[in-house]
This record gives C-alpha cells, sequence and structure tokens, in this order.
C-alpha cells in the first residue's frame, strides 16, 4: 500500500507509514538556509569536524550534498533527540540517552529523510518522483520483477522497485549482498503484505507519495 500525504505547516513533516512501525520524518531542504540547518543541527566537534571537510557551496546547486548532511543531523536531533553513530559496516545508528531505537537515513536533491523503529531494523530509501529509474532497476532486477512492480505501483514500477531493494538493503543487507541474486520480491499482488527477502531475511515493505517525493520504507519481520 502507498501512503499519499498532504503539506504541513511544519518545515520537518512526520509520515504515517501503513503496516510497518517506523516513524518517518522528511525535511524540505530548500525551506532552510545552510545556516538554519546548522544551528538547529547542534553539530559536535566531531561532527563539525566532518561538516568541514565539504566544498563549500557554489553556483545554484552547489552544497547540496552539505545540505543533506545537515538535513539527516537536525532530524535526528529534533526528533529523536540523538546523533548519528556508525557501525563498522558502515549502517548509521543511533546514539541517545534516552532511547534505544534504530535507524535509517536517506536524502535526494532538496529533501532528507529518517526513519526509525524500536520493533527491529529498519531501511528508507528515497527518491523524486519524476527520477528515471529505468536503468537502475534492469541492473537489478530478478527475472519478473519489474511486471510485478508494475502491478504494484503502475505509474513509475522502475522506481519503486529501485526504492524498495534499496530500503530492503538497508534493512538487512551487508557489504556482500548482490541487489539482483540475494534481494528478492515475494509478494505477487498489491493485495498480499508487501515483502522481500535479503537472502533469508523477510522484510515489509511500505511505500509513501508526499509532493515530488517518492519513499519506500523496510522493516524487518
Amino acid at each position: 500500500m502507498t501512503t499519499r500525504t498532504k503539506r504541513k505547516s511544519s518545515r520537518t513533516l512526520s509520515i504515517p507509514i501503513d503496516g510497518t512501525a517506523l516513524s518517518v520524518w522528511l525535511a524540505p531542504l530548500e525551506a532552510f538556509t545552510e545556516a538554519e540547518l546548522l544551528e538547529r543541527a547542534q553539530l559536535t566537534d566531531a561532527e563539525q569536524a566532518v561538516f568541514e571537510t565539504f566544498p563549500e557551496a557554489t553556483g545554484r546547486s552547489g552544497g547540496q550534498r552539505r545540505r543533506e548532511w545537515l538535513g539527516t543531523r537536525m532530524l535526528v536531533c529534533e526528533e529523536l533527540g540523538g546523533r548519528i553513530s556508525y557501525t563498522p559496516q558502515g549502517r548509521p545508528r543511533l546514539v541517545s540517552p534516552s532511547t534505544k531505537q534504530d535507524i535509517s537515513i536517506s536524502h535526494t536533491t532538496g529533501w532528507a529523510a529518517v526513519a526509525a523503529s524500536t520493533a527491529g531494523r529498519g531501511g528508507i530509501d528515497i527518491e523524486r518522483i519524476d527520477r528515471d529509474a529505468s536503468r537502475a532497476a534492469a541492473r537489478i532486477a530478478a527475472p519478473g520483477e519489474l511486471a510485478t512492480a508494475a502491478r504494484i505501483f503502475p505509474s513509475r514500477p522502475a522506481l519503486w522497485l529501485w526504492c524498495a531493494k534499496e530500503a530492503a538493503y538497508k534493512a538487512a543487507g551487508g557489504p556482500e549482498t548482490d541487489f539482483a541474486r540475494d534481494i528478492r520480491l515475494e509478494s505477487s499482488s498489491v493485495a498480499q503484505p508487501l515483502i522481500m527477502t535479503v537472502e533469508t531475511v523477510r522484510v515489509i515493505l511500505a511505500s509513501f507519495v508526499y509532493e515530488e517525493l517518492f519513499g519506500v520504507c523496510g522493516l524487518v519481520e
């Protein structure tokens, strides 16, 4: 099932995802100056050192990576009261004195996203809905998966499959995971729970559309 949401007045947005135990927050980055993002992210000294390694903004699209990085830190700071750290495998994790939650992060042009869950490992991937993902999806699709994706999300099946495999990978994948070989779509219709397996781990999927943004979340079953 795909959840569709409308604009809220808040500049950070909480998205309800049907069928999962994940909470999702989005930040529309164009609503903030870089100075606002930097202030609200409340970076530690170590995070500030990392931030300063990003190239400074130049031109109309300059500083995009800086803003996306700040956006995820702002969301984790304000919504979860913690910081982002990383496992030795490179997976983000929440460092917080008050709560234990699994987190996943994603970003695309103009947006940052964080998903969090106390129910287990989750993953999120977001893209602009007008992205042409046909080539990317063709590389990672197992036989029949694009046809199934066309039944699940008829308007953008390649984009759905790409985001779904990315979300599943973030929830349950590892350094050696092959998207075509190891991440497989089990569901054959929208009437069933949408599930992907990452090797032998089952991941429940849910998607959402918000304005020009499309996203898929996954939660290890």
